[in-house]
């Protein structure tokens, strides 16, 4: 899977990114850098400046190694860094937090748990459960489900009716586990993982 894409030519080794020679063959959806003061040019016109090398909030641009060599190494890290920090973001979280939550907006969450079709769920060790479905991700803290009588149950078994689609810590450190540690390990986007990699 892929985290940006970067346009280029140069050859460009990174399995989290898409090289591409050109701007028709990006993913859409993702940050992307464009390499070299003259194919931006090309692409934008008037409407890039040299002194400014974010076009918008998704697009980049810097300047290839023979035009400005430490710009394009310096440029290259910050864009992968930047896409690394931001993977995910698009993605709502919602937690249910029967502690402090409102009752109504708890309901809503456990009635909108129960009903969602084919989820992809991740169980960490410490009994947190991230749920992903319909583009958006639901956080369950089982430790605190303890203490309310029903709740939990209804969890549980939900959760054994999707048993395949229910992935513990070993199951995905070993299928993909460079890419959580690359985006800081941010756990509750686990499942939104597992299911691009599952539809590619």
């Amino acid at each position: 899977m892929y985290i940006g894409n970067i346009v280029t030519d140069t050859p460009i080794k990174d399995s989290d990114f898409r090289v591409c020679l050109s701007m028709d063959v990006i993913d859409e959806t993702l940050p992307t850098l464009i390499v070299g003061w003259k194919r931006v040019k090309e692409i934008y016109g008037d409407n890039v400046s040299i002194l400014h090398k974010k076009i918008n909030e998704r697009t980049y641009w810097t300047f290839n190694k023979k035009e400005r060599k430490i710009d394009f190494e310096k440029d290259i890290e910050s864009f992968k860094e930047f896409c690394i920090d931001s993977f995910g973001e698009n993605i709502p979280y919602v937690f249910l937090d029967v502690l402090y939550g409102k009752r109504r907006v708890n309901y809503r969450i456990i009635r909108k748990l129960l009903s969602l079709k084919n989820p992809i769920t991740y169980i960490d060790e410490n009994g947190m459960v991230y749920i992903f479905s319909e583009n958006i991700i639901f956080g369950i803290d089982l430790n605190i489900l303890e203490f309310f009588t029903g709740i939990k149950d209804k969890v549980i078994k939900k959760l054994k009716n999707i048993k395949n689609n229910v992935f513990t810590n070993n199951e995905i450190f070993n299928n993909n586990g460079s890419l959580l540690i690359k985006v800081k390990n941010k756990k509750r986007l686990t499942p939104y993982i597992m299911n691009i990699l599952n539809n590619e």
